[in-house]
């Protein structure tokens, strides 16, 4: 088993990783247009890096503040040799931790409808109807942190 370490970098120092993963993930797996990928949320948010000691970034994430103690988590991308194997998971709980040491109590994202169940896991429920995002079906998820 691979061993995974995660770090919350500012945008200025997680770019250079980050850009390539979310790059294979979102424009050439999933089709989203490069004009849509990249946006005015990447520069005042907080991103994750996941690594694998022996291939470096293999995932990220953005935890965009957005005021009133809400959060969104948004761009959660797992290169594709490492999903399944506990990536993912390190990721989201990187992001949960990140939410509560930063005070965001509301955090929303936006979840393919296909990835529901893994979100769903870490006490995220689907609110409203499908809509689609990017040319793909995603459900709004939301979680609320208890206060310390």
């Amino acid at each position: 088993m691979s061993e995974f370490s995660a770090v919350v970098l500012a945008w200025e120092l997680a770019r250079e990783s980050a850009m390539p993963i979310r790059r294979r993930v979102f424009v050439e797996e999933q089709g989203v247009p490069e004009t849509l990928e990249w946006d005015e949320f990447d520069q005042p948010g907080f991103h994750v890096l996941v690594f694998d000691a022996g291939a470096g970034a293999i995932a990220t994430a953005r935890l965009s503040p957005r005021g009133g103690g809400t959060s969104h988590f948004n761009r959660l991308a797992v290169l594709k040799p490492w999903r399944g194997r506990g990536a993912g998971r390190l990721l989201m709980q990187t992001l949960l931790d990140e939410a509560r040491r930063r005070r965001q109590s509301d955090l929303v994202l936006h979840a393919q409808t296909g990835a529901t169940g893994f979100y769903e896991k870490f006490g995220f429920a689907a609110e409203g109807q499908p809509f689609r995002e990017a040319g793909i079906e995603h459900l709004t998820m939301r979680r609320v942190l208890p206060p310390d």
